[in-house]
């Protein structure tokens, strides 16, 4: 019962505080330079300026009057317009020649000279096509593009063999194929035959330089391959 006899006093404590204020600031609204407003609006000094009106006097009896005489208005005149007239220049063409266009001719790639000979050679030691019961020589002769040429003589000599073979005779080479056989079986042979390509044309001049062929006596290298290539 005490608790609620506190609540209720608190409450009309509150409401009391609360109607105060709000009459503290109906007060300083309608008032607002009462001493209780702690920021009273600053007052401003208006100063009032007498302003004097003259006022016109009438003239005096016997006085003399002046009118003032009118200025004439002088009113500008414009000057003349002036209008350029323009000529037409014609148009002036200067003839351009026509170009000619260059013609690009190309030059020929130029080849080394791998050798003072007309022709140089490639050797190599391979498996005959006839398999190991075979000893001997063959190849092409071919020019700088790979093109077969034919009837040159190749002169094949040594071991008691001396023999001009012409490119062409022997196809399974190729279309300018030679062969010369010497044994039935591999055999190891140094320094005994020799070969060198010569000149269709008459009298037959050598055209590389003389091969001297070494056989090792294996069956994989018992076939002297020869390729004759012209280089200019």
């Amino acid at each position: 019962m005490r608790r609620d006899q506190l609540f209720n006093f608190l409450s009309l404590v509150m409401l009391g505080l609360t109607l105060l204020v709000i009459g503290y600031y109906i007060l300083i609204i309608l008032n607002p330079y009462t001493a209780l407003n702690p920021f009273p609006p600053t007052q401003r000094m208006v100063a009032v300026v007498a302003t004097l009106t003259p006022t016109l006097q009438p003239p005096r009896k016997g006085a003399a009057t002046w009118t003032p005489t009118p200025t004439p208005t002088i009113t500008p005149t414009a000057p003349p317009t002036f209008t350029p007239t323009a000529t037409p220049i014609p148009p002036t063409r200067t003839p351009i020649p026509p170009t000619a266009t260059p013609t690009f001719t190309p030059s020929p790639t130029p080849r080394v000279t791998r050798s003072p000979h007309l022709f140089t050679y490639e050797l190599n030691y391979e498996t005959p096509y006839y398999g190991c019961a075979w000893l001997g020589t063959g190849g092409l002769v071919q020019d700088l593009d790979g093109n077969p040429l034919k009837d040159y003589r190749i002169h094949v000599w040594g071991g008691g063999i001396d023999v001009v073979i012409l490119s062409g005779s022997k196809q399974v080479y190729g279309d300018s194929g030679w062969e010369q056989f010497f044994l039935s079986q591999p055999a190891e042979m140094n320094g005994v035959f020799r070969v060198q390509l010569h000149s269709p044309y008459e009298p037959h001049t050598p055209v590389s330089e003389e091969i001297v062929l070494n056989f090792p006596g294996l069956c994989s290298k018992s076939l002297a391959h020869i390729v004759f290539t012209k280089n200019h």
